[in-house]
């Protein structure tokens, strides 16, 4: 109920997420993006953190609410991982984390995708 105020959700900008169960994860999402990564494959990781992470996914849930097309590797939305990016450490710095090293996921060229300058901020 503290999330509601006059009938419209109070929701947070953005939301941190901790993923330890099958593997070591952190996310943060907002209202339009989801963005996460994983512990480095090659790094010793356990539900507690990982000092190294390489990004995983990102969905613009406004136009993907299932999920299914992840644009981590979307030259035209590297701004947004980036902007991501910074909440999420923010966020983990926040529950105690220290800040760690994420590894950019790969580029691939975007074709005629492209985002606004709002777009990048949601």
């Amino acid at each position: 109920m503290p999330l509601l105020h006059g009938g419209r959700p109070n929701w947070p900008e953005d939301v941190f997420i901790q993923i330890s169960e099958a593997e070591t994860g952190r996310a943060v999402r907002t209202h339009r993006w989801k963005y996460a990564v994983t512990a480095a494959p090659d790094k010793t990781g356990s539900h507690m953190g990982a000092s190294d992470y390489r990004e995983a996914f990102l969905y613009d849930l406004a136009y993907d609410p299932y999920e299914l097309c992840n644009l981590i590797e979307q030259k035209s939305h590297r701004p947004v991982a980036s902007v991501m990016r910074n909440r999420l450490w923010r966020r983990m710095q926040e529950a105690g984390e220290e800040r760690p090293h994420i590894t950019m996921a790969a580029v691939t060229p975007s074709g005629q995708r492209y985002l606004t300058e709002f777009e990048k901020e949601q």
